[in-house]
């Protein structure tokens, strides 16, 4: 390369390099403030807060997640979230600590059911980002939350050695909380599962857990997976799951097929959130979805196979 070629690459290189600074500084300011309220979003926010959330939905957290803890003999963890717009707070010297509702933040507002009881938490995302670093700030009183609260990463710490987790949602959730926090879940909207089908749920899950080997294998951090499931309420149920850092990370969802433009709706929704490379329909019955489903794999050059729940090999197994 000659010289004159040289001074021209760095030149372009310094260009990029301030040009990417710039992009970050500039990114760094669209974010107003880091940080909620930590006292609204705690009990200060118009009820749109932990207290109002564990006084209001407190029974349902309680019946919920008993059923699941109960049928799962202590082996399932179970969480009922909601999302609150919370405040955030001003860290300029000149307005410090004033309240900015126009720049509000995604809270996540949890209560977790346990044999032992129930325990509150809440966090948040730095910048209301969906990566943003995960915060939770201390507040000077937390008496009207109508529960024990704990740390985060206490609560999930004890999750993570659960078999499997039942996130139920009210409104919104962010799949990433979940992929960092817990082992093995399943994230569904508050109401999907009909009351009747806790017990076939879970006991249909731990039958797909079974069929690894282990889920912490590279072999089967190539695969998705859809399931099908149809409960003692005959309400049909499909979920969905990929592995994400070694674990099933997984919605599930009740379904009722009308039409066919429905199925490939459904086909369309589904496979865009899978990332396997194999992607395996796993169940005794797809309620007419199977055909739908080949003719997207065949179009869109995806590999699927089938699996029963009576089958005996592993996924582990297949290469």
């Amino acid at each position: 390369m000659s010289l004159l070629s040289k001074i021209k690459a760095v030149h372009i290189a310094g260009i990029a390099l301030v040009s990417l600074s710039a992009g970050t500084v500039f990114a760094q300011k669209t974010c107003k403030n880091l940080y909620p309220c930590g006292e609204c979003a705690v009990f200060d926010n118009n009820g749109n807060d932990l207290a109002g959330f564990t006084k209001n939905y407190k029974n349902q957290a309680n019946i919920n997640g008993g059923k699941v803890v109960d049928l799962s003999s202590g082996e399932w963890g179970y969480l009922l979230i909601r999302t609150a717009n919370v405040p955030s707070v001003s860290t300029k010297w000149e307005t410090k600590g004033d309240l900015n509702h126009a720049a509000s933040i995604r809270s996540t507002l949890v209560m977790n059911k346990a044999k032992e009881g129930l325990v509150a938490t809440w966090w948040a995302r730095e910048c209301n980002l969906d990566n943003g670093a995960l915060i939770q700030l201390k507040v000077k009183d937390d008496k009207n939350v109508a529960m024990e609260m704990a740390r985060h990463e206490k609560l999930m710490s004890g999750l993570a050695t659960r078999k499997f987790t039942l996130v139920e949602y009210l409104d919104t959730f962010n799949m990433r909380d979940y992929d960092y926090f817990l082992k093995n879940h399943i994230v569904a909207k508050c109401g999907a599962i009909n009351q009747a089908d806790y017990k076939g749920v879970v006991e249909f899950f731990n039958g797909f857990l079974g069929k690894f080997s282990y889920v912490d294998d590279p072999v089967v951090a190539k695969m998705s997976f859809i399931t099908f499931y149809e409960g003692a309420s005959h309400t049909r149920y499909m979920g969905y799951f990929n592995i994400v850092n070694s674990k099933l990370s997984g919605t599930l969802e009740a379904i009722d097929i009308q039409y066919e433009k429905d199925r490939e709706l459904l086909a369309r929704r589904t496979f865009k959130n899978l990332n396997g490379s194999t992607i395996y329909v796993y169940g005794d019955d797809s309620f007419g979805l199977d055909k739908t489903f080949i003719k997207y794999a065949k179009n869109n050059d995806v590999k699927l196979r089938r699996r029963a729940t009576n089958t005996s090999s592993k996924f582990n197994q297949d290469r």
